[in-house]
């Protein structure tokens, strides 16, 4: 019989498809949780009582309840995107703000708290000194389908309790106990007209993607960063 795997990742990621294909062509029964980028939506009920022998979470905002969790029979494994230095949200855009020299995919159990469970491997990514969050970001996504590849072919190779033995390696790798959140960040993001230079140049690097980065309040109106084309 097939083994039956819970995968969570978003429905329109690239690497979160790449990697339920790569489930599939490993010959494991997939039941794929298409998460929502909505981080107010919850846990759909249809898995909340989900029981099998895999519950691997690559892409989502949902924090997933003991009892679901203990329904994964042989392991429940997160891939998150960031250094056990930087747990929770905003893990990346926190490390080019402080000026690290690396960041990281973190594999680890996964228990009812936000990144706490016990670290698998940990496989880290250099920091450019010209990394922004647009040029450091793709890096983390494709590290973290590395990674999520190299875990499922050894455990498909040498069983789910190969896991232990790379926790014990690892014990002595810890989590930060300050867990990052999605509000720092917006925080990090409103300057005002009084910011130093130097400080907006950090906070740029840190969250200019997209539609996202610095915003200034003036008069009633919001400002947004805009980069201009040269």
């Amino acid at each position: 019989m097939k083994e039956r795997v819970l995968f969570i990742g978003f429905e329109d990621c690239e690497y979160c498809q790449k990697a339920n294909n790569f489930l599939e062509v490993c010959g494991f029964n997939v039941d794929w949780l298409k998460s929502s980028k909505n981080r107010r939506d919850k846990l759909p009920s249809e898995y909340v009582n989900w029981k099998g022998d895999y519950i691997l979470h690559m892409k989502s905002y949902y924090i997933l309840p003991k009892s679901l969790i203990n329904n994964a029979s042989k392991a429940a494994v997160n891939f998150h995107p960031g250094a056990p230095e930087y747990p929770g949200s905003g893990c990346v855009n926190w490390a080019l703000y402080n000026n690290e020299k690396t960041t990281g995919i973190t594999i680890h159990f996964l228990n009812e708290h936000i990144d706490n469970g016990d670290i698998i491997k940990v496989f880290r990514i250099p920091i450019m000194e010209n990394d922004t969050i647009e040029t450091l970001l793709p890096r983390v996504h494709m590290k973290q389908l590395s990674a999520f590849y190299d875990l499922v072919t050894t455990i498909q190779k040498y069983n789910p309790i190969i896991l232990e033995h790379f926790v014990e390696e690892n014990r002595h790798t810890k989590w930060s106990t300050k867990v990052g959140r999605i509000r720092e960040i917006d925080r990090l993001q409103m300057i005002d007209k009084n910011t130093p230079q130097e400080e907006l140049e950090k906070i740029i690097r840190a969250t200019a993607i997209g539609k996202f980065g610095p915003r200034l309040k003036l008069h009633g109106h919001e400002f947004r960063y805009y980069k201009e084309k040269k």
